[in-house]
């Protein structure tokens, strides 16, 4: 009690919010307001611009480009389609 004495906080400070009848609500208030809604206005990390999302659209890789490869079970094996077969194998028969 006596540090609230020595400080004599105004009665508005620890009354509760008269602007507003509920939790849920934001104040009028222009900081009140603004510390309250930026952090809901915020955007979350990762979060792609319009500008991206524009190329994504327009880009429209097909399904099969983005799944993994269903013609191999594992990593180590080799896959069937002929450019993709000549690709990995010709580093591993490339002679010095």
């Amino acid at each position: 009690m006596e540090v609230l004495r020595q400080s004599d906080p105004c009665y508005g400070s620890l009354a509760p919010k008269a602007d507003r009848p509920s939790l849920h609500e934001v104040s009028y208030d222009p900081l009140t307001r603004w510390n309250v809604l930026a952090k809901s206005l915020a955007e979350p990390r990762g979060a792609k611009s319009l500008s991206h999302m524009e190329v994504l659209r327009q880009s429209d890789p097909c399904y099969g480009s983005l799944a993994p490869k269903a013609d191999r079970p594992s990593l180590h094996e080799v896959s069937y389609d002929p450019l993709t077969r000549w690709n990995v194998l010709a580093k591993s028969l490339a002679e010095p």
